[in-house]
């Protein structure tokens, strides 16, 4: 036996549920529909999402599974575990359509059939580089520059206009 088990992780979805009212309106209909589970056993990764196979779907009932690491969780402060969670959230990408509505005379996101596998998708990471990289070529791509505003952003709480401003001081 490979000494890898999973349990049902309730502390998890209940984590989950809430940044999922807060932060993506694209689950919000599909609660149901994400499986969460505590895998134990050595692992080198604190948390995976996947979406499930067609098997997976007939036995479980999930359309996407979300698995925590035991270890790390256990290791992990709270703004860490939600920190953890929300990132594995950030990984179920769903089609849409946008809709205009005419008496709110906006633009709204009309998301796909929730029980069709179809209208459901995986995101890879916004920025996949080295350290190193970073610092010999600068901010070459992109996804780096947006990541690095976004870390301006959170350490500063700067907006992209405030980024820009300093940007423009600077070269003056």
């Amino acid at each position: 036996m490979s000494g890898i088990g999973f349990e049902a992780a309730e502390d998890v979805r209940i984590i989950a549920e809430k940044i999922i009212d807060k932060h993506h309106p694209h689950l919000q209909d599909a609660k149901d529909l994400i499986g969460y589970y505590f895998r134990d056993g050595a692992s080198d990764w604190a948390g995976k999402a996947k979406k499930c196979t067609a098997f997976e779907r007939h036995v479980t009932g999930y359309m996407l599974f979300v698995f925590i690491n035991q270890d790390a969780w256990d290791s992990l402060k709270h703004d860490q575990r939600l920190a953890l969670v929300d990132h594995e959230l950030c990984h179920f990408s769903r089609k849409n359509e946008r809709i205009y509505d005419e008496e709110k005379k906006e633009w709204k996101d009309n998301w796909l059939d929730a029980e069709d596998p179809g209208s459901w998708g995986m995101r890879e990471h916004d920025v996949e580089e080295f350290s190193e990289i970073i610092q010999r070529h600068g901010l070459w791509e992109t996804g780096i520059e947006k990541f690095a505003v976004a870390v301006r952003q959170a350490e500063h709480q700067m907006d992209l206009e405030d980024y820009e401003r300093e940007q423009l001081r600077a070269v003056k």
